[in-house]
């Protein structure tokens, strides 16, 4: 009994310090826009990711959606653009967020990351 209790004190003890610590990354950064659409209407919001190592994925979708996807080719001269459109007939707020990587060199990760969130008021 005072073997369990001499190891569970130092387990106990690790639990609390490693959850205490900040796990804020001084190189992620997050912003927030309102955006405002008309039911029916596409929306598209230019990320200015362009280069090869660079990327743009949607981390988290929104509910009513019929196009919530990132278009990357000749039509918008290879930048990541997020195109977003309601489900017909749909009204009211979505949020999608986005994460936007950049500063990597192929073999690195990436230097800068910039969570993206995306309030979208559909009328």
């Amino acid at each position: 009994m005072k073997n369990f209790r001499f190891l569970s004190i130092p387990v106990v003890l690790l639990l609390i310090l490693t959850s205490c610590q900040n796990t804020t990354d001084p190189n992620v950064t997050e912003e927030t826009y309102n955006i405002s659409i008309n039911s029916g209407e596409v929306f598209e919001y230019p990320t200015g990711i362009s280069g090869e190592e660079e990327g743009a994925t949607i981390v988290r979708q929104p509910d009513n959606y019929e196009v919530s996807t990132i278009v990357r080719d000749s039509t918008t001269n290879w930048e990541a653009v997020y195109q977003y459109q309601p489900k017909a007939g749909f009204q009211g707020t979505q949020s999608v967020e986005l994460k936007l990587s950049m500063g990597s060199d192929g073999a690195s990760p990436s230097s800068k990351v910039t969570v993206v969130k995306l309030n979208i008021t559909v009328d």
